[in-house]
């Protein structure tokens, strides 16, 4: 959302940013990095979502502000022109899209239409998707297949965005860290980054994958991203003792620009992100998307591959690396551009 928000503050639209607090510890690197002034309303006060029992807690209390309290944190529209943007597949995605219904506003879904067609993978992603569709008036599509996906929700009015609005905020990352001295040299390195809910709550899930991160740091030193989410799970369950290895190096979660810095010059990336899936097929990056299945289509059959947790899969992804390894793709047009054309008669101006 950080290139749509910074072109609605550049044309001094009205905007109130609300928060919900699932992932407050990154915020503030966020909008340092992308220079967004607009202050934050925090929906509650809350630490981040590290654990079940967190998310549980943090839910409800969303819940009760979302059915009961819409109106103190989305004002009554003086001009009828409001919309509420929601983005992606998350909780917050849906708890947002019923703000707006119950306060009687337009609700815009960024990112809308992607499908993996399996409730159980990813949980609970696809379930949020299809949860925000019913509440959608208008879906911001990043391409044809994603369009198409939503073609019998009749009420909904589709947009083609041509991509994501993930490649604005590559491609301003890329400019601004090309502005700055890189005192990093290319090594061989790999990059590795997993927060999924399926991965870190399925203890057998998780030994399969640290078995197959300690395969990959035997060929390559392994720089291992730990969301607060992951390193917490990794702690509780005794696992990150699984990685004391000269080859594995454990790294806090960066911000954006820093993360992307790394990852440019990196052999590879193993991760089950995606939007890392998608950022890494725009650089044409070698990526093993440690998931059973993906709900996006970037990258796929060129320098991305399903893992499927397999350690063969692994060991020919590593063995054929360059196989993987495809050209930096270029577009003129910008998702975030298109966007904003349709969002001009929402503004008072």
């Amino acid at each position: 959302m950080a290139p749509i928000i910074r072109a609605i503050e550049q044309r001094n639209w009205p905007l109130r940013l609300l928060l919900t607090g699932q992932h407050k510890e990154s915020m503030q690197s966020l909008c340092d990095d992308f220079s967004i002034q607009t202050p934050w309303h925090p929906i509650i006060i809350s630490n981040e979502v590290n654990s079940i029992f967190e998310a549980a807690r943090w839910l409800t209390k969303l819940l009760w502000h979302t059915l009961f309290k819409s109106h103190k944190h989305i004002k009554k529209s003086q001009t009828g022109h409001d919309i509420i943007l929601v983005h992606g597949d998350t909780f917050s995605t849906i708890l947002g899209a019923v703000m707006g219904r119950r306060s009687h506003t337009k609700v815009a879904h960024i990112e809308s239409g992607l499908r993996s067609y399996n409730i159980f993978n990813p949980f609970p992603e696809e379930l949020n998707r299809l949860a925000t569709f019913r509440l959608t008036d208008i879906a911001f599509c990043p391409g044809e297949w994603a369009y198409n996906n939503l073609k019998n929700y009749h009420n909904i009015e589709r947009i083609n965005t041509k991509n994501n609005t993930l490649l604005d905020s590559l491609k301003f990352a890329l400019q601004a860290n090309d502005s700055k001295d890189n005192h990093d040299e290319v090594k061989k390195y790999a990059v590795c980054s997993l927060h999924r809910f399926e991965n870190l709550f399925r203890k057998k899930t998780l030994n399969k994958i640290i078995k197959l991160l300690k395969i990959a740091s035997e060929h390559y030193t392994l720089v291992f991203i730990l969301h607060p989410a992951t390193k917490k799970r990794l702690e509780k369950t005794g696992l990150i003792s699984e990685l004391s290895s000269p080859n594995i190096i454990l790294k806090d979660r960066t911000g954006y620009f820093e993360f992307i810095k790394l990852v440019s010059a990196c052999s590879f990336m193993i991760t089950d992100g995606g939007s890392n899936q998608e950022e890494l097929s725009y650089m044409g990056i070698p990526t093993l998307l440690m998931r059973k299945t993906t709900e996006r289509q970037e990258g796929l059959n060129t320098n991305t591959i399903i893992c499927n947790y397999n350690e063969n899969t692994l060991r020919d992804f590593l063995e054929n690396l360059d196989h993987y390894r495809s050209d930096e793709t270029h577009f003129d047009e910008s998702p975030t551009e298109i966007i904003l054309q349709h969002l001009e008669k929402y503004t008072d101006t």
